[in-house]
């Protein structure tokens, strides 16, 4: 997990850096959402599919082993074409930036190389196992960057003119470069090394792959057969027959040093002295100003010359930590000597990677780690394992529910935005120009706030550094509510709860900050219902841990919403319908309302579990709860408001069809009802399946019961 969220904020990073957000030039969002253009330049094409291959990469091999082929590969290109397309609307606000859909399919691209190569990598690497030093499949790595090295950008045109122009260095001119000749050596010697771990014949398999990139070189572009490459190439392959006849030994040093040797002197050449040069403290900053096409075939050597050197040490019988330690080192010493070189741009880019690629191979190589293939072989059922796992669903099963949930919620919403009875402020939160797609995401948005708050539950029931867990997940939740409604809904539903903009800051940032403080109150008072609603469900001291947990980041987080809320509202829509204009007591009764809501529907998702005599407490509890929340929101909501000439309550304004028709008290307490079933109904839909995937049955206990580490 902590790989993928690694790679996930570098791509975050290279997608949105500088980071320099402004508003757009007018049209400029309508431009983004309606270029179909399918290629820009080749270079951002290649920097956008190389942006997406790790991900695509690390998801394959770190797959868990409860998830089905199927499944895994739905969610992540799910979660990536959302990820992806969320990176580019970004970018409509960066001005250094150019946002395109092209990117986004493009990016997609990437993530399915990365899956396949992956796959591909872990079929073959059981074949692995028997093999001295062969490692979590790094040889295999190895080649790849060494061979992307190579041939970058890929990209080959059947072109007589340009086969004979890729001779031309070789034949004519004799183009030779004492540091890339060193280098290309340095690289056959280890791609060398790396087949033989592999446990092939690396004489005969080397002299093919040889073959193959000197073949590739003639028909990619911007490639060509060069002095540098054939002699270096001939140098290493016949260095690394001559060195593989003695011990074991010997091959990794001597291409340990030939690399680290190269990859020192085409870092300090030309060797030409300028003093009173800078050093550059942004990460990456080079690599993303240039050309993308440079830039990755910058980073794709960079990662091969580390990944290389960090897995010949630890051949040689050196640490990763150690190794990591001593490269990083060496990396700043010659980033330091760059600030005196002429042409050169010292920056920590490369003492980063050093550390990245360390951190990666060295999570690779801990026993324990899941194979690609490890989903394909079921796990033995010891003893009542097999009956421990009955009553729980599957994933493949979740996501039908789910989508079937969705659909479900996208039908309902569309008769309820054409129903005359519905309050005029609900049916505005659809948009008139996407309806369809405004549905769709609202009732996604409906999984999300009310399913995430039991990956709340059992982060806090875990204890430990988790009883702090409440305030980062309930600013998680906000977020990804907010991407939601802010595809989903025009910007006059904001600014109808938030206010207008009131503060100067750019772009959207103040009406994000006082809408997390909103939906953040609204999180943590669902999350407190639910773990009240969950405590005959949580294992042993579980539902005290949790509340625990719960009340430390509540006593945290109820004051800043209360402040943002209340008493530097932009608006005073919220403040008006709180008892009191706005008072302590009204807030939190209006919070114990939205904790009774969240108790009544997880009470009936879990009633609905195969459990033995809780249906019935079930019952009893969410209509005891029904009646508390309809007194909590009574004390807490404002009983005279006087505005456009008339006189009404809170619930008067929030549950009438419009302002010109307000509802009587039957028909408000009708309506509640009314609301209160959809709601809790919703919740109990949504929660269900991810109990039932939460929960699996335990001999000696109820079935439904969950483990503090599940």
């Amino acid at each position: 997990m902590r790989i993928l969220l690694a790679i996930l904020a570098l791509i975050a990073y290279g997608s949105l850096y500088p980071g320099d957000f402004a508003p757009p030039e007018p049209g400029a969002l309508r431009q983004f959402l309606t270029d179909w253009s399918l290629f820009t330049t080749q270079g951002d094409l290649l920097g956008n599919i190389a942006l997406f291959f790790p991900l695509g990469a690390a998801c394959m091999l770190l797959r868990p082993d409860w998830m089905k082929d199927s499944v895994h590969t739905f969610l992540l290109g799910l979660f990536a074409l959302t990820y992806s397309f969320a990176l580019q609307l970004a970018q409509v606000w960066l001005p250094t930036r150019t946002a395109g859909l092209a990117d986004v399919l493009w990016n997609m691209t990437g993530l399915l190389l990365g899956m396949g190569v992956a796959h591909a990598i872990g079929r073959y690497r059981p074949k692995l196992a028997h093999i001295p030093g062969a490692g979590a499949s790094a040889p295999l790595w190895i080649l790849l960057l060494w061979l992307l090295t190579e041939l970058l950008p890929l990209v080959p045109t059947l072109d007589w003119q340009k086969f004979k122009d890729a001779l031309k260095p070789l034949l004519l001119g004799f183009e030779f470069s004492f540091s890339a000749a060193l280098m290309h050596a340095a690289g056959v010697m280890i791609a060398g090394i790396a087949l033989a771990a592999l446990g092939r014949r690396p004489a005969w398999w080397l002299g093919g792959v040889l073959a193959c990139v000197g073949m590739g070189k003639l028909i990619i572009i911007h490639l060509a057969v060069d002095g540098s490459f054939f002699v270096g190439s001939l140098a290493g392959y016949t260095g690394f027959l001559a060195t593989s006849r003695s011990d074991r030994t010997r091959p990794p040093a001597s291409a340990f040093w030939l690399l680290l040797a190269a990859w020192s002197i085409a870092a300090l050449s030309p060797f030409s002295i300028a003093p009173a040069g800078s050093f550059n403290g942004i990460p990456f900053a080079t690599m993303l100003r240039g050309s993308m096409e440079v830039g990755a075939r910058g980073l794709t050597q960079s990662l091969f010359v580390y990944t290389a050197l960090l897995w010949l040490l630890h051949r040689m019988g050196t640490g990763f930590a150690r190794a990591t330690g001593g490269l990083m080192a060496g990396s700043f010493i010659i980033e330091l000597l760059q600030m005196g070189m002429l042409g050169r741009t010292a920056d920590v880019t490369e003492p980063l990677l050093v550390l990245l690629v360390g951190w990666a191979l060295s999570r690779m190589h801990r026993p324990g780690i899941p194979s690609a293939q490890a989903i394909d072989s079921p796990a033995p059922a010891h003893g009542t394992a097999a009956h421990m796992r009955e009553d729980r669903i599957s994933a493949r099963q979740v996501l039908a529910i789910m989508a079937a949930g969705v659909a479900l919620c996208t039908a309902v919403g569309w008769l309820v935005a054409r129903s005359p009875w519905v309050p005029y402020n609900v049916r505005e939160l659809v948009y008139s120009g996407h309806p369809f797609r405004s549905l769709v995401l609202l009732a996604i948005l409906a999984y999300w706030a009310a399913g995430f708050t039991i990956l709340i539950v059992r982060r806090l029931s875990r204890g430990e550094a988790y009883l702090l867990g409440l305030p980062p997940l309930v600013l998680l939740h906000g977020l990804g509510a907010w991407l939601l409604l802010w595809l989903a809904v025009p910007d006059e539903s904001f600014h109808d709860i938030v206010g207008s903009p009131i503060l100067d800051w750019p772009w959207k940032w103040e009406v994000l900050g006082r809408f997390l403080a909103v939906f953040g109150f609204y999180s943590v008072a669902a999350t407190g219902g639910t773990i009240a609603a969950a405590r005959h469900a949580l294992p042993g001291r579980g539902a005290w841990t949790a509340m625990l947990g719960w009340t430390i980041g509540a006593c945290l987080l109820l004051p800043v919403f209360y402040y943002v809320m209340v008493m530097a509202a932009a608006t005073d829509n919220v403040v008006e319908l709180i008892a009191g204009n706005g008072s302590v007591t009204g807030f939190l009764l209006i919070g114990l309302a939205m904790a009774g809501i969240a108790f009544g529907g997880t009470s009936v998702a879990l009633g609905l579990m195969p459990t033995t005599g809780a249906r019935g407490a079930a019952l009893a509890g969410t209509l005891v709860s029904g009646m508390l929340v309809y007194l909590a929101l009574h004390l807490g909501t404002e009983q005279v408001i006087v505005k456009y000439g008339r006189v009404f309550s809170a619930l008067q304004f929030l549950l009438s069809s419009d302002r010109t028709q307000l509802a009587t008290t039957e028909e408000l307490i009708l309506r509640y009802l009314t609301l209160w079933s959809a709601l809790v109904a919703t919740i109990a839909m949504v929660q269900y399946p991810l109990w039932r995937r939460s929960l699996p049955a335990r001999p000696g206990t109820e079935v439904g019961r969950i483990s503090p580490a599940a």
